[in-house]
């Protein structure tokens, strides 16, 4: 991508606004808005709200519904739109600003963000209000440069996307407030880089039910902790081989975890009338929930059918699918060309490792990816930190995407 006059003067403003962006970002990080349990809403939303008053964008502020045990907490995600001259195309940036708590062994104050060796130091500074400024910033360039928008650009910013967004994105998404062609959702990637999708997730609760009995004489019983063992043995000899030869092929595969939590018998003395424990497995695109459920579920009824003593139930705790943006997408070219035109590098396209609130807006039939200031190691760590020049080449990049983007063609 070459830059025309309108985006180098959109360029050269986010960096004479680097001051700005830096205060905004710490102002954001200052408000420790942890979640659990989800604190200080109200005060990191009047601040994003404010900013993007006075750069006359429309604003609403919407309660959004939690769960029924986090139902004591203001839940409100912003919403705002900049309108060009029709609605479509139309250009959706999202970012969630709760963040994990922080631990105690910092070196500065988690909440009173500093700047060290070019690099802002706070919790969120990454993960991902870091990435809030920036799109912030990118949205007053373009409004300071009077630039021309054909399209649409909005943007969300949501509570609880480290509890699953469901008072957030994905209140947003089913109540139909997000209506867009494309989607920025500001998790870090790097700066140089960007995730086109992300893992899916299946998180199991296995139950072996057997039959209690006194140590001494086993054989009365049946011993649901053996029966787990057998369990965990088809899985290392069915599932695991296959997902390593695919590790050790390259590019991207899915995992397992096994026994992340564990619940067997009480007492030494006593044979174990249940076992149950957790699975984690992770999904590529390509691979199902149901389908990924169904192959445990096969195992599990095999084990019966050989051992009339083996008794299992399996459900599903949590789950949610992969998902994937093809990298001929205008959205997947325009960002990286972005990329590209700045930083004078080509950009990775890769898969978050992780999951975010990304599949929302995928499974409501929006392009969207993942790009944003910071390295995703960082995010929940000590010590969280974000470069400078990082958030302000995100800003950069959000803007120039936008003005791209939101070209009638």
């Amino acid at each position: 991508m070459i830059m025309d006059e309108v985006e180098e003067r959109v360029c050269g403003r986010i960096t004479a606004l680097q001051e700005d962006l830096v205060g905004l970002a710490k102002e954001l990080i200052s408000v420790p808005t942890e979640d659990p349990p989800g604190e200080n809403y109200d005060q990191c939303v009047r601040v994003i709200a404010d900013y993007l008053k006075a750069l006359d964008a429309k604003v609403e502020i919407l309660q959004g519904i939690p769960p029924q045990d986090r139902k004591s907490v203001s839940r409100p995600n912003v919403l705002a739109e900049i309108k060009g001259k029709q609605d479509s195309p139309h250009l959706h940036c999202n970012g969630h600003y709760d963040v994990v708590p922080a631990s105690k062994d910092w070196s500065v104050d988690p909440y009173k963000p500093v700047v060290r060796d070019s690099k802002l130091y706070g919790r969120g500074s990454v993960d991902m209000k870091g990435a809030i400024a920036a799109m912030l910033v990118a949205a007053k360039a373009v409004r300071a440069e009077k630039v021309p928008l054909d399209g649409t650009w909005s943007f969300s910013f949501v509570p609880d996307e480290e509890m699953d967004g469901e008072a957030g994105t994905k209140f947003l998404v089913e109540q139909k407030k997000v209506k867009a062609d494309y989607c920025i959702v500001g998790e870090p990637s790097g700066g140089k880089s960007l995730y086109n999708g992300h893992l899916g997730c299946l998180w199991l609760e296995v139950k072996t039910i057997g039959k209690a009995a006194h140590a001494s004489a086993p054989w009365a019983g049946v011993n649901a902790f053996e029966k787990m063992v057998h369990f965990v043995n088809a899985i290392e000899r069915q599932i695991k081989p296959q997902l390593e030869q695919k590790r050790k092929i390259g590019g991207p595969c899915g995992s397992i975890a096994l026994g992340g939590k564990v619940e067997t018998g009480d007492v030494p003395n006593s044979i174990p009338a249940s076992c149950t424990m957790t699975i984690d497995r992770r999904l590529v695109p390509g691979e199902e929930v149901k389908r990924v459920f169904a192959g445990f579920s096969e195992i599990l009824k095999k084990l019966e059918e050989e051992d009339p003593d083996f008794r299992a139930e399996a459900k599903i705790l949590s789950s949610y699918e992969p998902c994937l943006t093809s990298v001929e997408s205008a959205l997947v070219k325009t960002v990286a060309d972005a990329v590209r035109s700045i930083s004078r590098e080509s950009p990775k396209v890769t898969l978050m490792m992780a999951g975010c609130d990304m599949r929302y807006f995928h499974q409501a039939g929006i392009d969207t990816i993942v790009y944003g200031p910071g390295e995703l190691s960082l995010a929940h760590q000590t010590d969280e930190h974000v470069a400078i020049a990082d958030l302000v080449l995100a800003a950069k990049v959000y803007a120039l995407s936008a003005i791209k983007l939101l070209k009638k063609t």
